[in-house]
């Protein structure tokens, strides 16, 4: 039997971006999806995203550094002191203004790995190393070793997201590994190989045999994402301005945080919003409470 295998990773709320890799995926002629995990955030896509999600045959699913931020934020983990976590308590805050609760309820239940078998060929699936999400352990220029922490003696075949760059290679056993690159917001460091593509892949399984990966690159309208992005009124705009046009995101550049949160009043909304929904949450307990004691 033959399987074809679309693996997403990294849409990081890039919803123009996702829509043409599934256009692309259903040209391919894929039967099934994997999904990697960083599916929100810095893009604007929120319940829209999820839709197209819903839509398609996917059989499995890891949780990602990123979808573990807006947890955290949710959690209340983050406080008001660090311009990053302002940053992503105010994003946060963007996406639950515009997403089903529901979702946050399946964004928890995901895993950091998965296990998955294909007419007995054996793939380990995670979003970075199987117990961590975050992390440089497997940056692409790492040494074998650091890669072989995601193989075992029960996978064939590894797969990865995070570093947000296609790849392939071997463990030191022989094991193959493969990085299926980043849908939403590519990264480069080689001038001449920049571009403003989503990416993915697609590999096929045949009678237990791993007979082909294919690594996509498809082009899509980054500048009506950017638009779509604008109209939603996405905080932090700025950056992600800089990121469609120049393939560049400066999240850890602390000083362009705070400007950014200084000249917007990014601090009031957070504190409004999450007052609000801590105080909406002690009101729903005790009301629950209340009423079965």
């Amino acid at each position: 039997m033959n399987h074809k295998i679309a693996i997403l990773s990294d849409i990081h709320g890039n919803t123009t971006a996702l829509e043409a890799v599934i256009a692309d995926a259903k040209n391919q002629g894929v039967s099934e999806y994997w999904l990697l995990g960083d599916i929100f955030l810095p893009g604007p896509g929120a319940n829209d995203l999820v839709a197209l999600l819903k839509d398609l045959p996917i059989t499995a699913s890891v949780r990602g550094n990123w979808d573990d931020c807006v947890l955290e934020a949710l959690d209340g983990e983050y406080g008001l002191e660090n311009p990053q976590d302002i940053q992503l308590m105010r994003m946060t805050q963007f996406l639950m203004e515009r997403m089903d609760p529901a979702t946050i309820v399946w964004l928890r239940s995901l895993p950091l790995l998965e296990k998955k078998e294909v007419d007995g060929l054996r793939f380990s699936l995670s979003h970075n190393l199987p117990n961590k999400n975050y992390g440089g352990d497997l940056l692409v220029g790492n040494d074998t070793d650091k890669f072989d922490q995601l193989l075992d003696a029960e996978t064939d075949v590894a797969v990865y997201g995070h570093v947000h760059k296609q790849l392939l290679r071997y463990g030191s056993q022989g094991q193959q590994i493969i990085n299926p690159g980043s849908i939403g917001m590519p990264y480069f460091n080689w001038e001449a190989l920049k571009n403003h593509r989503a990416q993915y892949a697609v590999i096929e399984v045949e009678d237990g045999e791993l007979v082909n990966i294919l690594f996509r690159k498809v082009a899509y309208d980054y500048e009506a994402e950017l638009e779509l992005a604008k109209s939603k009124g996405l905080p932090f705009i700025e950056m992600y301005e800089e990121l469609r046009r120049e393939d560049n995101y400066q999240g850890h550049n602390l000083e362009l945080l705070a400007s950014l949160i200084e000249k917007h009043g990014y601090v009031e909304d957070v504190k409004n919003y999450f007052d609000f929904l801590y105080n909406f949450i002690v009101y729903y307990f005790f009301k629950n409470y209340c009423s079965t004691h």
